[in-house]
């Protein structure tokens, strides 16, 4: 029983140092495909990319990392993207292209928020707005509020006078107000 404890945590340093080197890579720009297929070629070893992709999922600390790390490999594609944009030449330009927009689409599909299409919504037609008021005789919870309410809603309310507008006539008329 004890063999197995020791091959759970061998397994387990296995995975973190395979996880490890994945997290690395896509940091570095690669995919965690392409950074797999070194790992495995580094350790002699057959490693499956929804393997990985599963221990990632399995583990929480992983999981956060991994969904940090895919805005960087978004952020290196883009800067890839650039650098072939730049070093276009006419004898490469529809090659070029290709390439780019694939960068360009995969960066938005890792770091949608950043470069990720912004979407609008727009609205067509009528809009209508129902309100219906209801009176509730439900006892209230907190009479404090309620009179505070009350008194601010009666100190709130606007005083409006009206007064009659002096004409030719009535130039020497005193308005007493009561």
């Amino acid at each position: 029983m004890s063999k197995t404890v020791t091959d759970n945590g061998a397994e387990r340093q296995r995975r973190t140092a395979i996880v490890e080197a994945v997290l690395s890579g896509m940091a570095d720009g690669t995919t965690l495909q392409e950074t797999i297929k070194e790992v495995a070629r580094a350790r002699g070893e057959v490693i499956r990319p929804g393997s990985v992709r599963m221990w990632i999922t399995l583990e929480e600390e992983w999981y956060l990392r991994y969904q940090k790390t895919k805005a960087l490999l978004g952020q290196a594609l883009a800067e890839e993207a650039i650098v072939v944009a730049r070093e276009s030449t006419s004898s490469t330009t529809a090659m070029d292209r290709v390439l780019i927009e694939t960068l360009k689409w995969a960066a938005a599909k890792a770091n949608p928020v950043e470069y990720g299409e912004k979407q609008t919504v727009e609205h067509q037609g009528a809009q209508t707005l129902s309100v219906k008021i209801v009176e509730d005789d439900a006892p209230v919870r907190n009479q404090k509020a309620l009179q505070a309410a009350q008194v601010s809603a009666v100190i709130a309310a606007p005083l409006v006078f009206a007064v009659p507008a002096k004409t030719a006539e009535h130039e020497d008329d005193d308005y007493t107000f009561v």
